[in-house]
């Protein structure tokens, strides 16, 4: 999506909250399951569609009201920034944050056994 095409969306994009319907929910809900948030793509602002926006509402340090407004969608449309693994390194606190563990394991798993001996030859500069 370009600047002007964000731009032009922001404007025409529709307040939402439960009763409402159409194509402006089924987008909605396309975004919430993008965002890894599942709810059924029915056209239906109902309870189920709320409390996802309700969650991802607070998720994102924004009002949990279930009405999406300008900053929903525009959190709804944010592309992250993609994680980089000197940040990982930074910020590792397992003792906070015991996920961290298990989401390290899993991405050394996806690793080939020669890419890790390259990397730890070149993590003790020999």
């Amino acid at each position: 999506m370009t600047n002007a095409n964000a731009q032009a969306s922001k404007v025409t994009d529709p307040i939402l909250r439960q009763g409402d319907s159409g194509a402006a929910v089924t987008e909605l809900q396309r975004l919430l399951n993008a965002k890894g948030i599942k709810v059924a793509l029915d056209s239906v602002f109902g309870a189920n569609t709320q409390t996802a926006v309700i969650t991802f509402q607070r998720n994102n340090a924004l009002t949990a009201d279930g009405i999406v407004g300008a900053k929903t969608w525009e959190a709804l449309r944010k592309v992250p920034t993609p994680i980089r693994l000197v940040d990982v390194a930074l910020n590792y606190d397992p003792d906070s944050f015991p996920h961290q563990k298990a989401a390290l394991e899993w991405l050394q798993n996806q690793i080939p056994a020669a890419t890790l001996s390259e990397f730890a030859r070149r993590w003790r500069n020999q």
